[in-house]
């Protein structure tokens, strides 16, 4: 286990606002998973990779007022990838999707049109976009999926060819509308528009579930295993993004490696402050300006995006058993 160090820095160059958001809707979208659409009148500019933290706005500093259902006590801000952003003259849109885990996601999923949120954001990096890769491959398990919906957008806008590896546990744990029409392939041999939210921008999926109930009969880094063993694709020409369980990363990471892919990870913390200021977020990166070739980084400010070949991961193998057990949807 790496001991931790104080080799981490704040970055100073986002302009992360703290606004008041109203809720538009807040669908329950799956088994356990919900989309709160978030208006705010000013919003700074944004990229997909970035995320939010939100809290209930009426919690006085003491606890001694609260005007919000459910929360009695004051809680630290949850972060939430950012799944899609919608700009019009009154404002901005966003979407996140959540699973319904403790205190804080219950208090979410008792929200209701025109409740107010306090939404501090944008916070984070970007995903970058190669302008010369025109194959982007999108690996995503459980709820890592929303920052990948927004990314689907953008790169569809650059004029990629996108193809979604989405999986979780079961297929009713899936974010996603399923369409019947197009059957998700069990052999993920093809990907087909088997999902609304990105055949919406010409992206085609496959579709992953432990337990076999939709499409590929394992866990998604497989599924992308057998996608590109029985599909022939220019690693040059290719990049990878994913998110999700971190065993699921390392597997995705550690098979781009074997093929010689560029791979960008989003990873996952628990961010007290999502701005650098408690510094407990950390991940261990490669450096070869440290003596020990290795640094701690922040995932609240020098992340959530990080090159995979950058991130120590633990031992690959390791990391593939981990994956090839049933895994959590969150």
């Amino acid at each position: 286990m790496h001991r931790r160090r104080r080799s981490v820095f704040l970055r100073t160059d986002s302009c992360p606002m703290i606004e008041t958001a109203h809720v538009r809707e807040n669908p329950r979208i799956c088994r356990e998973h919900h989309r709160l659409t978030l208006h705010v009148t000013g919003f700074p500019a944004a990229d997909p990779g970035q995320f939010v933290h939100i809290c209930p706005p009426a919690i006085c500093p003491n606890g001694a007022e609260t005007s919000t259902v459910g929360v009695d006590r004051p809680f630290l801000r949850r972060a939430f990838s950012i799944a899609g952003l919608r700009r019009s003259g009154e404002g901005a849109e966003l979407d996140l999707i959540y699973r319904v885990v403790g205190k804080a996601t219950r208090w979410m999923q008792s929200l209701r049109p025109g409740d107010a949120v306090s939404l501090l954001g944008p916070l984070g990096n970007r995903f970058p976009v190669p302008p010369e890769k025109s194959l982007a491959c999108l690996i995503a398990g459980g709820v890592g999926l929303p920052p990948m919906l927004w990314l689907a957008e953008a790169l569809h806008r650059a004029g990629k060819r996108i193809i979604a590896f989405c999986g979780a546990r079961r297929a009713d744990l899936l974010p996603l509308t399923l369409d019947p029409t197009h059957p998700a392939d069990p052999a993920a041999l093809h990907a087909r528009p088997s999902a609304e939210e990105f055949r919406r921008v010409g992206a085609e999926v496959v579709i992953a579930t432990d337990d076999g109930s939709a499409g590929y009969s394992g866990h998604v880094g497989a599924a992308l295993r057998a996608f590109t063993q029985a599909n022939p694709f220019d690693p040059a020409d290719t990049v990878f993004y994913t998110c999700g369980p971190e065993p699921m990363m390392a597997f995705v990471a550690s098979l781009a490696g074997e093929l010689g892919v560029e791979c960008h990870v989003c990873m996952e913390r628990a961010m007290a402050c999502g701005t650098g200021l408690c510094q407990s977020c950390v991940v261990p990166v490669r450096d070869r300006t440290d003596p020990e070739g290795w640094r701690y980084r922040l995932c609240c400010t020098d992340g959530p995006v990080f090159d995979a070949s950058n991130v120590l991961w633990e031992d690959p193998q390791q990391a593939a058993a981990k994956c090839d057990q049933p895994t959590p949807s969150a």
